[in-house]
C-alpha cells in the first residue's frame, strides 16, 4: 500500500518552491521518513543542531559554486521519542529547490526520487 501522499512530483514543487499558487499552501519544511529513517528538507532554516543538543543561528552558507544554500536537508535523531530532543545530521545545503530534487541523495537515490516513493511517509510540514 501506498504510504505517499504526493500524486505527482509537481504537487511537492507547488509547496516547497517558495511561490504562491492559488490551489497550494507554501511551505518552508517537511519531516518524513524514508526506510525508516526521519528527514527534513528545510528552506533558509533560522537554526541548526551543533551535534550537542543545542540549536544555533545559521549563516547561511556559500556553496562551491559562489550561490547561497538556500535549502538544507538533514537525518532528525531523536533521543527519546519523536518530537521530543533531537540532533540533526546534515546531508547538505543546497541552493534552491532543483538543486536538492536533482543534487541530492539519500541511500543514493537522487531527492526527487525519495520524495515520489511509495514508502515515503509525510510526517509534518511547516
Amino acid at each position: 500500500m501506498r504510504k505517499n501522499e504526493y500524486n505527482s512530483l509537481q504537487e511537492f514543487i507547488e509547496e516547497y518552491d517558495g511561490k504562491e499558487y492559488k490551489d497550494h499552501q507554501s511551505f518552508m519544511g517537511i519531516e518524513f521518513t524514508y526506510h525508516g529513517i526521519y528527514y527534513r528538507m528545510c528552506a533558509e532554516p533560522l537554526y541548526f543542531g551543533d551535534g550537542h543538543g543545542h540549536m544555533l543561528p545559521v549563516d547561511l552558507p556559500t556553496l562551491p559554486d559562489g550561490r547561497k544554500g538556500r535549502y538544507d536537508v538533514v537525518i532528525v535523531h531523536w533521543k527519546d521519542k519523536w518530537f521530543g530532543e533531537c540532533d540533526y545530521k546534515l546531508i547538505g545545503w543546497y541552493a534552491d529547490l532543483d538543486d536538492v530534487l536533482k543534487n541530492c541523495k539519500i541511500e543514493g537515490h537522487p531527492f526527487a526520487e525519495v520524495i515520489m516513493d511509495d514508502e515515503t511517509e509525510i510526517i509534518g510540514k511547516d
